[in-house]
C-alpha cells in the first residue's frame, strides 16, 4: 500500500498573509467609520451674500442678495465700527431683534423677541426679504449705549459720542458728525460662525 504524504510547509505563510488581509480590512473599515463620523459631526456653516442701507432719518435696511436661508432664532445681528471713527477697541454691539422687522405675507414679523410668541415671530430669511429698524427705532442698533439729557438732546453714545451711529454733531463738546463713516454689519449664527459680513455707510 501507497501513502501520499502531502506538503504543508507552505499552509503557515498562506494563513498568516490571510489574518494579515482580514485585519487590515477591519482596521480600514474602522478608520472609516470613524472618519465619517467626524465629517458628520461638523455641521456647515451659512453662508448668503447680504446689503445693509443706514440712514439717520430713514432707519436701517439689511437686504438678502442670494444663498442660504436664515434661521433668525439663532442668528444674532452685529455692528461695530470700522477705523473711521479712530481707535474703535473692537467695540461691537448685538442689534436688538425685537426692532428688527421682515415683512411675511404683508405681516411685519420681528427678527426675534423672547416676549413674543413663536407664531409671530418671522423665524426665516430668505433671499430676497428685506428686514428694517425703523428711523425711531435707530438707537437699538446699538442697544444700551445711548442716554437722553433731555427732551430735547439728541441721543449720543453714552460710551463715547464718537462712536455713535446716531450722533449729529450738533452739541458743543462734540462737534463730529459720523456722515459718511462707516460700520461693519455681521450676521453671525449660534456657534458664533460668521455667516454673511458688509461695510455700511452711515448716511443723513
Amino acid at each position: 500500500m501507497q501513502i501520499f504524504r502531502t506538503n504543508e510547509s507552505a499552509v503557515s505563510p498562506v494563513i498568516g498573509v490571510m489574518l494579515m488581509l482580514v485585519v487590515t480590512v477591519i482596521l480600514a473599515a474602522a478608520v472609516s467609520g470613524f472618519s465619517g463620523g467626524l465629517v458628520g459631526d461638523t455641521s456647515k456653516a451659512s453662508q448668503m451674500a447680504i446689503k445693509a442701507d443706514f440712514s439717520q432719518s430713514k432707519g436701517m435696511t439689511i437686504t438678502h442678495m442670494g444663498g442660504d436661508t436664515i434661521n433668525t432664532l439663532d442668528t444674532a445681528i452685529i455692528v461695530s465700527p470700522t477705523s473711521d471713527f479712530g481707535s474703535y477697541d473692537q467695540m461691537k454691539w448685538e442689534v436688538n431683534g425685537s426692532a428688527v422687522y421682515i415683512n411675511k405675507d404683508g405681516t411685519a414679523r420681528k427678527w426675534y423677541d423672547p416676549a413674543t410668541s413663536s407664531s409671530s415671530l418671522a423665524k426665516t430669511f430668505l433671499p430676497g426679504e428685506n428686514a428694517y429698524i425703523a428711523a425711531a427705532d435707530l438707537e437699538e442698533v446699538q442697544p444700551e449705549t445711548y442716554y437722553r439729557g433731555s427732551t430735547t438732546a439728541s441721543e449720543v453714545d453714552a460710551l463715547n459720542p464718537f462712536y455713535g451711529f446716531l450722533y449729529a454733531g450738533t452739541e458743543t463738546l462734540y462737534p463730529v458728525t459720523p456722515i459718511g463713516q462707516r460700520f461693519v454689519l455681521s450676521l453671525v449664527d449660534s456657534d458664533g460662525k460668521t455667516i454673511a459680513k458688509t461695510e455700511v455707510v452711515i448716511q443723513p
